[in-house]
């Protein structure tokens, strides 16, 4: 596998000195931009032996053993729902070396022995236990060891101190890339112990080329007028916009796919039948629901103040429909609890009673 640089992250790697890092980076932006894709480039480049001035080579032995996942200076740390975004044997294909070391593979639970179990959207805290016990040796090529955490919000308080303690007293040698969709989750005294670096959304100049380019790839044929909509319905995320796309070919259900009859509930207005869609949405993820009422109400406020609409184009009808009876201070404050419902959408509390309460509040706003 080799892991490539998407062109819009050119700019910021540039500006990386991979012969003085600091002992901690804290890659941050919004999501669906590709930054683990990044972190794990950055990782191979410092794990890389090549004596050359570009890294990672992807041609030396160390290079190898990371994209086989069995790198045994590598530690990637990510909840069980992302394990298939680690390197591992399958991305790296059969014609690697015959003996690889097995230290320092990816700190997740083996899936099989709990096939019946959701896989879990968080970081437990046995993974950063386990994996930080672990570094306390020195690195075992002697060189510098890497721990990749992605995404950092998803600590709980016990896992965020036990990480914080080892920032402040980093062993020798190793360095810590931590990947966030959300800097404001962080604990503050977690991101005064890293640089920060932030990866920002490409423009739609540099995403609907790439994106072109992966759909022909994959076999995949689709307008120009569809891939704008969907990057647009994305937020210019232009991962996600892949994704979903990838998904429209039938490759399974995708997120726009869950995203559809919610939107097409919230053009309804006050005549939204909020059980019925409730029913029909609350096993999606809570926060891809969110997603889509935060985008669907920043496009009503916005297209009531200025004419505008910025996500949903396509369905600019039943948002200008919505937007003249909806009552704009109530619409206001819908946004507040949108937003007080994204800081807290890893609760425990069941996705049915939360979307239930937040479609009937949205019901509200065109109510006098």
């Amino acid at each position: 596998m080799k892991q490539s640089l998407h062109p819009w992250f050119e700019q910021a790697w540039s500006e990386l000195n991979l012969a003085n890092m600091p002992h901690a980076i804290l890659l941050h932006g919004q999501t669906g931009i590709g930054k683990m894709d990044f972190a794990l480039h950055l990782a191979k480049a410092l794990i890389c032996e090549t004596s050359q001035a570009t890294k990672p080579c992807c041609q030396c032995e160390a290079c190898h053993w990371f994209d086989t996942g069995n790198h045994p200076d590598f530690l990637g740390i990510v909840p069980e729902s992302q394990a298939h975004l680690l390197p591992n044997e399958e991305m790296a294909g059969d014609d690697g070396l015959d003996e690889k070391p097995k230290k320092g593979r990816k700190k997740v639970e083996d899936d099989s022995e709990k096939a019946d179990k959701k896989a879990s959207s968080v970081i437990k805290v046995e993974q950063i236990r386990d994996a930080l016990e672990g570094i306390t040796t020195s690195p075992h090529r002697g060189i510098q060891r890497v721990v990749l955490i992605n995404p950092v919000e998803t600590l709980n308080p016990v896992s965020a101190n036990t990480l914080l303690k080892t920032l402040e007293e980093p062993p020798e040698s190793t360095l810590f890339i931590l990947v966030s969709d959300r800097l404001d989750r962080i604990m503050p005294t977690i991101r005064s112990r890293c640089r920060l670096l932030a990866l920002g959304r490409p423009s739609a100049e540099v995403s609907l080329p790439w994106l072109a380019t992966q759909l022909a790839a994959a076999g995949i044929k689709a307008s120009q007028a569809e891939i704008e909509k969907v990057l647009s319905e994305a937020g210019g995320a232009v991962m996600d916009a892949r994704d979903r796309l990838l998904g429209l070919s039938g490759a399974g259900e995708s997120a726009q796919d869950i995203a559809e009859p919610l939107l097409k509930a919230l053009g309804e207005g006050s005549q939204i039948n909020w059980l019925q869609t409730a029913e029909v949405i609350h096993k999606a993820p809570m926060s891809e629901l969110l997603v889509t009422l935060e985008r669907w109400t920043a496009d009503l406020m916005s297209q009531q103040n200025a004419g505008q609409i910025r996500y949903y184009p396509s369905r600019r009808s039943s948002l200008e429909q919505c937007s003249k009876t909806a009552r704009s201070h109530k619409l206001s404050d819908y946004w507040k609890i949108l937003l007080n419902a994204r800081r807290h959408e890893l609760h425990a509390l069941a996705n049915r009673v939360q979307i239930e309460a937040l479609l009937i509040r949205y019901q509200e706003i065109f109510k006098d």
